[in-house]
């Protein structure tokens, strides 16, 4: 597995076509945050895992065949946009929430949502906080150059609350430098299973700040690839949605089922032709990384130490928000 970490310097031509620079360079560069449990991290083999790596060794699947073949730069809340800008990497997998302001101002594209959270706070337990309104004299940290600041911002105007802000991570928070923090319910319950102390002592406030529709980031100026990003995605819900399983995926490819199972796994249609994969593109990925809720589950869901159900983020059709195009 191949592992760069920036500062790194990428010699293409500038506005070059993203998908035929990927295909002549064989690999993926996939900007994550480095030292995230969970979400990205190194494990203790000296490989890649969480959540968002799951879908960078996707994304080498449908391209190749095979998911080692990605370069994880590690970016952070500032970096995650200029590492595209600067053509450093391909696409960045990170808890980046989808705005029309963020698209027109780094001329960056969402292809599609992999996780539907909502802004939170943490409080320790027993400290009297049991809503918004108890934040009232409180210190809150927030992380500077996020969507979050803003949110909280507005809600604590809006609500009427005189808060203190403060621009820190949740480590100064655990430290005791603030009676809050502020982020992402997913990232309040990553930082609370991996950077406290003890867990228990900490509780997030049942009221959401936000809606945080959270996407794969990739450069505008070039529509097929964000086609294949979001193909890998959708495909992944999809075979969440049809039952298709990393330990299956080779029994649906013979079974003879729908259409839109058989086109998605390559044995009718030309799907994959006209987005510039394999035919067999979908059945690589899932081979290798499962359907949206194995992954899901594997780094997120119950028996997890962030211990979070899945809520909105399962298809439709067992109630939840993700709902992938007609793969017709």
């Amino acid at each position: 597995m191949l592992m760069i970490v920036l500062p790194f310097v990428y010699g293409g031509r500038a506005g070059a076509d993203t998908l035929e620079d990927v295909l002549n360079h064989g690999d993926i560069r996939c900007g994550v945050f480095p030292d995230d449990p969970g979400r990205s991290a190194i494990g203790p083999e000296g490989d890649w895992q969480g959540f968002y790596v799951d879908f960078c060794r996707a994304t080498a699947a449908a391209l190749f065949g095979n998911p080692d073949r990605v370069q994880y730069i590690e970016v952070d809340a500032t970096t995650r946009f200029t590492t595209l800008q600067q053509r450093q990497t391909d696409v960045v997998m990170y808890s980046t929430t989808w705005t029309l302001g963020r698209e027109n101002r780094y001329q960056v594209a969402f292809p599609a949502v992999y996780l539907f959270d909502g802004q939170g706070v943490m409080v320790r337990t027993g400290a009297g906080v049991e809503s918004l309104a108890d934040l009232q004299g409180k210190t809150l940290c927030v992380t500077e150059n996020t969507s979050t600041h803003q949110n909280l911002v507005d809600v604590l105007a809006r609500h009427r609350i005189e808060a203190s802000i403060q621009f820190s991570n949740g480590d100064s928070f655990f430290r005791g430098h603030c009676d809050a923090y502020s982020a992402d319910r997913m990232n309040l319950a990553t930082n609370r299973a991996h950077r406290a102390d003890n867990p228990s002592e900490y509780y997030i406030l049942p009221e959401s700040l936000s809606r945080e529709p959270i996407g794969p980031m990739v450069r505008n100026d070039d529509a097929r690839w964000i086609r294949v990003v979001r193909a890998v995605v959708d495909g992944l819900i999809l075979a969440d949605e049809k039952g298709i399983t990393q330990a299956g995926v080779q029994a649906d490819r013979t079974s003879g089922r729908s259409v839109e199972v058989r086109n998605l796994l390559g044995v009718s249609g030309d799907l994959g032709s006209r987005l510039g994969l394999p035919d067999d593109w979908a059945y690589h990925m899932i081979l290798a990384v499962g359907n949206y809720s194995e992954i899901y589950q594997r780094h997120f869901g119950p028996g997890t130490p962030i211990n979070v159900d899945a809520g909105p983020n399962q298809p439709w059709s067992r109630g939840g928000l993700l709902f992938a195009p007609l793969f017709r």
